[in-house]
């Protein structure tokens, strides 16, 4: 897919209500594409996207916005449930 498809993609899962999980080549857009990253940031404070988060995707767009000086070990979270909330 292109890059365009790709996005169209990533907002399409963040909107469906079925909550798809992203996939490597859309997580990889995202890490790479600040703009994106800012994008997805206010549709996850967004109310309309409500219910629409898979919890993965929320984490990965959660932890863009946590202080990048500050990292859990991964092990830590790994068995840990995430919380949505909303």
């Amino acid at each position: 897919m292109n890059p365009k498809q790709l996005e169209d993609s990533i907002f399409e899962a963040v909107s469906d209500a079925i909550g798809t999980e992203w996939t490597i080549e859309e997580k990889q857009l995202i890490q790479n594409d600040s703009e994106l990253q800012s994008c997805l940031k206010e549709w996850l404070n967004n109310s309309l996207s409500d219910t629409c988060w898979h919890p993965d995707n929320y984490k990965i767009v959660r932890d863009l916005s946590a202080p990048s000086n500050f990292s859990l070990p991964m092990n830590l979270l790994e068995d840990e449930e995430t919380h949505i909330p909303f």
